[in-house]
């Protein structure tokens, strides 16, 4: 993969052109609200960056090591990042789900009902990849 488009102690935010798919790697948890956001906003950015260069594209994010977020967070992640994706024509979200039950309760939470963007959950990075490459073949 090339350099970061995004990086902090909590995300990593890449394009993988192979896919092709942003891929976000996220690692504890965000520093407050604003901090989840920032991370949020800049996954749309590099979407909407490469939407042109890459027709099918498609989102990732390893949660394999990620902790909860807040409820507020929970909420601007289904009431405006994946509509935002929804309207930029992703069609397929794949989500690496950590260990927590917790957190992946809090995942689920936030992708349930998504009626444009098709949400499937691994536990491993490879199927998921595998996964977003057979779906923008």
């Amino acid at each position: 993969m090339s350099s970061p488009y995004y990086q902090d102690e909590y995300a990593i935010i890449e394009l993988d052109a192979s896919i092709p798919c942003i891929q976000v790697t996220l690692n504890g948890i965000p520093r407050f609200s604003e901090h989840y956001q920032l991370v949020q906003i800049k996954r749309l950015e590099l979407m909407h960056r490469e939407r042109a260069n890459f027709p099918n594209l498609q989102m990732l994010t390893d949660s394999r090591t990620a902790g909860p977020v807040l409820d507020e967070d929970v909420r601007y992640f289904k009431d405006y990042v994946l509509p935002s994706m929804a309207e930029a024509g992703i069609r397929y979200l794949a989500i690496v789900m950590p260990s927590n039950k917790f957190t992946q309760l809090t995942i689920r939470e936030m992708t349930e009902g998504s009626e444009k963007v098709y949400v499937r959950y691994f536990d491993v990075l490879e199927e998921a990849k595998q996964w977003l490459k057979e779906m923008s073949a």
